[in-house]
């Protein structure tokens, strides 16, 4: 089984879930981040004041996927999240040796149909 993570803009999550959805995939789990990477600074007000802000706000997307569908959903995340500029993001894939459901209390493979394609 694989952990996939993509850093994507905000503003592209209906087109990410849009695409993975025609993928196939329907499940996953979603976070607010915050970081620092190749996007340009942008300015902010407060109270009247001009600020410069040194770190962007993205949205954190994980599935759980089988080793065979590491490619589609890498692909319909990127499809959904590309805008062609600085910033779009980046697509992680890393792998789970166990998974425990909780609700179950099963592990691996028992836990395998209700978690892969799915949020976690």
């Amino acid at each position: 089984m694989k952990r996939i993570e993509a850093i994507i803009r905000p503003e592209r999550l209906e087109h990410v879930s849009a695409a993975l959805e025609h993928a196939g995939f329907q499940g996953f789990t979603i976070g607010d981040v915050r970081g620092h990477g190749q996007s340009p600074e942008t300015t902010g007000e407060w109270r009247g004041q001009q600020y410069e802000l040194h770190v962007t706000h993205k949205l954190s997307l994980v599935v759980i996927v089988e080793d065979h569908e590491v490619y589609d959903v890498a692909a319909a995340i990127m499809e959904g999240a590309r805008t062609g500029k600085v910033g779009d993001g980046l697509v992680m894939v890393s792998e789970i040796s166990t998974v425990y459901h909780i609700r179950a209390g099963a592990s691996n493979g028992e836990a395998r149909s209700s978690v892969v394609g799915g949020a976690v």
